[in-house]
């Protein structure tokens, strides 16, 4: 094939560009989601995955009979070697680890995994991950700015591989269909084995701003099992007097709401999987764990938590645990579960740590959440009275006696069974109180409900045909919270 002149600083950076779009395109489809949201190991893997995927797609199609990416083949541009020929596997290979930018990139990479992991976001290396980064964009720009201004158009890569970029003369610039949809597939086939390697979704999702409304949801909701009784509200002691914690930080009340309602855990400890669910009300909650025990069953633990703030970030400390089916502590094997959840340089950090601090068996791993919703009893609709709308009500005829009164949260429909109807809510009764705090506007329920912790129990003062009545209804999951 012949070629013209050398190809324009403005026709690579266009070229370079469409390459980028591309590559990202395929590691979306690989992942199926941002790589921000992902943790080590696996966000190790994901990187060693996309370094070689860039270099196979560069080196192998450059030094193809193509002699170009599929952004150089759209501007009609090729590689060579000073000769004007096709340029072998081994040096498309040293021309695309020339741009030395990647390697300082992928140190730096590597380097900030190793500290996040560890939940250290004070650590110095985290100044020299900023360091290389910044020498990595300096030797990027230079670089490539080389290409508009040396004699031949070379970039640094170019000179350092002895490789020209030209315009190809007679070139067909035919979209090589086939060898992308064979990266596509790669890209599919290497996203499959990413899933099954431990860790990964860590990105925490917390409640949206907009309140929950107490309306019905055709999907069905996890509700966890527990067999025995549900734990005090006062879940937990002062954050003062747990400075003495694994994570050896001095730790204060944590005073944010920040992790609010009902979440789905999963984490590890060694081979064994464990999956939880979480209940959160400000600063105090409980955790259900699920996980195999020695005789093929499942083991369920309760264990009070507390969030705790430290200058690494918020720590959610496990206290107290219970085995539900015994109502005993558990083996001594069994050390409460905590948590620490930090900013980290790829995103949020999530992890969990669990075992005996005194023989150092303590075990850490990344940890996935997945909110589920805020707390429910099952009132699908209520209103607040008022003599309009008492009349409106008795008027209508749909509830089993007559409303006299003018004022309260009047119940017009409850979820069968749900928790609400098995403690003996039903359409009629009015809301005066709830523990002792009256009600007027259906928002306060609103609020008192989805605040509450799983499985603790409301007390509600009803008015049912005149007779004052009061009922105490246990706390589930979950109303999901209102899409945007």
């Amino acid at each position: 094939m012949s070629t013209s002149r050398y190809a324009s600083f403005g026709k690579r950076f266009v070229a370079i560009l469409i390459d980028g779009i591309l590559l990202e395109f395929f590691f979306f489809i690989t992942l199926g989601k941002p790589h921000t949201e992902l943790d080590s190991p696996k966000a190790i893997v994901y990187l060693v995955f996309t370094t070689l995927f860039a270099w196979t797609y560069f080196a192998a199609m450059e030094s193809s009979l193509i002699q170009a990416t599929f952004g150089k083949r759209l501007l009609g541009i090729i590689v060579t070697d000073t000769n004007g020929n096709k340029i072998s596997f081994g040096r498309a290979t040293a021309r695309y680890f020339s741009k030395s930018f990647f390697v300082i990139w992928i140190v730096a990479g590597l380097i900030a995994f190793m500290v996040t992991s560890t939940g250290n976001q004070e650590s110095p290396y985290l100044a020299l991950v900023g360091l290389l980064f910044v020498i990595g964009l300096l030797i990027l720009f230079i670089g490539y700015l080389m290409a508009a201004f040396t004699p031949e158009k070379q970039a640094l890569h170019d000179i350092i591989a002895r490789c020209l970029v030209v315009n190809g003369s007679g070139q067909s610039v035919t979209i090589p269909w086939k060898t992308l949809i064979g990266l596509a597939v790669a890209a599919i086939l290497a996203g499959r084995v990413l899933a099954q390697i431990p860790g990964g979704d860590i990105a925490i999702k917390p409640p949206p701003d907009s309140d929950p409304t107490i309306t019905p949801t055709s999907s069905p909701t996890p509700t966890p099992t527990i067999t025995s009784s549900p734990p005090p509200s006062d879940t937990s002691s002062d954050c003062a007097s747990k400075t003495n914690n694994i994570f050896g930080l001095e730790l204060i009340e944590a005073n944010t709401s920040y992790i609010n309602g009902n979440w789905e855990l999963r984490f590890a400890n060694g081979p064994t999987q464990y999956e939880a669910f979480l209940s959160m009300r400000d600063s105090s909650g409980i955790m259900i764990v699920h996980f195999p025990n020695e005789q093929g069953g499942t083991q369920t633990i309760r264990q009070n938590m507390k969030l705790c703030s430290s200058a690494d970030g918020l720590i959610l400390l496990g206290e107290n645990p219970i085995d539900v089916h015994t109502n005993e502590p558990p083996s001594s094997t069994y050390y409460p579960d905590n948590f620490i959840i930090a900013r980290g340089v790829n995103g949020q950090i999530f992890r969990n740590y669990s075992g005996d601090t005194s023989n150092n068996t303590l075990v850490e791993s990344p940890a996935e959440r997945e909110f589920l919703g805020y707390s429910d009893i099952g009132i699908d609709e209520m209103i607040e009275l008022n003599s309009e709308i008492r009349e409106k009500v008795n008027q209508e005829g749909k509830l089993p006696f007559s409303i006299s009164q003018d004022t309260g949260i009047l119940i017009l429909a409850v979820k069968n069974n749900s928790n609400a109807q098995k403690a003996g809510l039903q359409p009629g009764d009015i809301i005066l109180s709830i523990d002792g705090k009256e009600v007027s506007r259906t928002t306060e329920v609103q609020e008192i409900i989805k605040s509450s912790l799983v499985y603790s129990t409301l007390n509600f003062e009803i008015d049912r045909n005149g007779q004052d009545t009061s009922l105490r209804v246990t706390v589930g999951c979950c109303v999901p919270p209102e899409k945007p």
